[in-house]
């Protein structure tokens, strides 16, 4: 779920061309349920921490942070990480932003 307008996040655009592109494929994404909880309000993990994932982080909920490699996804309503065996992720930030 989008955490703030998408208007806002426009401004970014100027140091990371292509940054709403990227929230709307996050926005998009469809990830597996937990398997904790059956919730289907999961992010994607990434363990990286700079200042563009931080502010992906701030942007949308399918977007987690997790420098201890704790697991793949992130469960919002639970909040456990968990990585399906067979997942390898619809998309990664990095792949998509050149920072």
């Amino acid at each position: 779920m989008l955490k703030g307008s998408l208007e806002y996040y426009k401004s970014f655009e100027d140091e990371w061309p292509g940054f709403v592109d990227i929230i709307v494929k996050y926005e998009n994404a469809i990830l597996p349920a937990c398997p904790y909880c059956g919730s289907y309000h999961t992010a994607q993990v990434t363990p990286g921490f700079v200042k563009a994932s931080f502010t992906l982080f701030r942007a949308t909920t399918k977007f987690m942070i997790d420098p201890q490699g704790r697991g793949k996804l992130f469960c919002n309503d639970c909040r456990k990480f968990f990585t399906p065996e067979d997942y390898d992720g619809p998309i990664w930030w990095h792949e998509l932003i050149n920072i």
